[in-house]
């Protein structure tokens, strides 16, 4: 008797070990599930760093009777997404000569963060084609053990580590350098631009690197441009068209340059590219109508416009409330004294976007009779429906039927719903009855008889 107490206890104790075991289990996927949600999310808002050169081949003269290089090698490369680029941080990786051959010494180099570019700074060089691979790098993500903590703006956010976020911080690519003989005591002078069309909205003004070559002293060369201004950067290898005021449409713009040496068209060089001014459009058009109780989001980002460069001013009826920046987006829950809400879009500071919503109470779930068909070798009656909240959510369905019990629904909750009633007793006729009740309290109902075909 004693022995089988102690085997059932034990029985008892191993039924336990393993609810526990399954209950952990399901925990531990369902945690692992909503951390690679969160890893999603952040994706989203968090997009990742980009770098490339700004140019295929930067190119570099020697003076005919020069070994190398006057002075040191320059080169840029750009960094895309949305980050601050002035916290990104840059790195040398590997520097070798492609052409003609490998020499024995090293190359050396640093990267510095000039203006959010990334600018390789060389040695002076021999006469050669280079190949350098560099880096960028910035901490929006760090990780703490199983936590990773991600900074959007001024604001702070933990979520689960998740692999997919261990590279949205940092990129690599490579810069190529051809370093060639001019024939002639001063190379001639270049103008090149990143790309040459460009599209802009209206509103803030439009700004453009140009950069220079070739010149040995660029404080002496003399720029000009078909419209806008020309802004010198206190950085040699680039000065900055300016379009204080870009009007709606294409427009072509020619950027010149004279080194004032003597040497004829060695001495002038233009640039040329294209601005296509577009109105300020939102990435996703927000609603027009928000309720009372339920969230309103607003995404106040622009297409074709860094969200890091954006803020959102908010006010409801005429009473500021707050300034936040672009992204994430925001979301409010309207009071029920509230009338409507309208929102600003800044960009730096300048308003290029306005976007207004009316506030009113919640309308009842909105239910709809889509359509019917008649299966006869199933016996079946098949009626499909239609049922949201105000914000097109899902809703819980019931169903009454006459006859009773005649009728089945496929489920309860959802946004279209099939209802099968049975013909297998040869009803006439058969009167349907649907409730619908929203997660913010709104219930409907509609009812309807339908005759069925004999």
């Amino acid at each position: 008797m004693k022995s089988s107490n102690i085997s059932f206890y034990f029985v008892l104790y191993i039924v336990a070990m393993v609810t526990v075991f399954v209950i952990t289990m399901e925990r531990d996927d369902l945690l692992k599930q909503r951390d690679e949600d969160l890893a999603h999310l952040v994706e989203v808002y968090v997009k990742p760093l980009a770098l490339s050169a700004y140019v295929d081949t930067a190119r570099f003269f020697i003076d005919q009777n020069q070994p190398i290089t006057r002075e040191p090698v320059r080169i840029r490369a750009k960094v895309d997404g949305p980050v601050d680029k002035s916290d990104v941080v840059f790195s040398l990786l590997d520097a070798h000569r492609l052409f003609p051959e490998e020499t024995e010494q090293p190359i050396e180099g640093t990267m510095l963060n000039e203006a959010g570019d990334g600018v390789l700074m060389t040695s002076p060089l021999q006469e050669g084609v280079y190949r350098f691979m560099v880096a960028a790098n910035t901490r929006r993500i760090t990780t703490m053990g199983n936590k990773m903590h991600v900074f959007i703006r001024d604001t702070t956010y933990t979520v689960g580590y998740s692999p997919r976020l261990e590279n949205v911080d940092r990129d690599t690519t490579f810069l190529i350098a051809k370093v060639e003989r001019s024939g002639v005591s001063s190379p001639p002078i270049t103008l090149s631009v990143q790309e040459a069309v460009e599209n802009w909205v209206v509103g803030p003004a439009f700004n453009k690197k140009i950069f220079l070559s070739g010149a040995e002293n660029p404080d002496l060369v003399v720029f000009g441009a078909s419209a806008g201004r020309i802004e010198r950067s206190p950085e040699a290898s680039f000065v900055t068209f300016v379009w204080d005021v870009p009007a709606l449409g294409k427009r072509s713009f020619t950027v010149t340059a004279d080194a004032r040496r003597g040497l004829g068209e060695r001495d002038r060089a233009a640039t040329t590219f294209m601005v296509d001014v577009l109105p300020a459009t939102f990435v996703t058009p927000p609603s027009e109508k928000g309720f009372w109780g339920i969230p309103y989001a607003f995404d106040g980002q622009i297409a074709g416009l860094s969200p890091l460069d954006l803020s959102v001013d908010i006010v409801h009826d005429g009473q500021p409330m707050e300034n936040k920046p672009a992204v994430p987006k925001i979301v409010l829950v309207p009071e029920r004294n509230w009338k409507s809400l309208a929102f600003s879009v800044l960009y730096r500071g300048t308003k290029i976007k306005d976007h207004r919503a009316a506030l009113t109470a919640p309308p009842p779930p909105q239910i709809k009779w889509v359509q019917q068909n008649i299966d006869r070798d199933k016996h079946l009656f098949v009626i499909s429906a239609a049922a949201s909240d105000p914000v097109g959510g899902a809703v819980t369905l019931s169903l009454q039927s006459q006859p009773p019990g005649i009728a089945r629904l496929d489920k309860i909750r959802g946004t279209s719903f099939t209802i099968s009633v049975n013909l297998e007793g040869k009803p006439s006729a058969v009167f349907l009855k649907l409730t619908a009740t929203d997660q913010y309290g709104g219930t409907s109902v509609s009812s309807k008889q339908f005759n069925i075909p004999q």
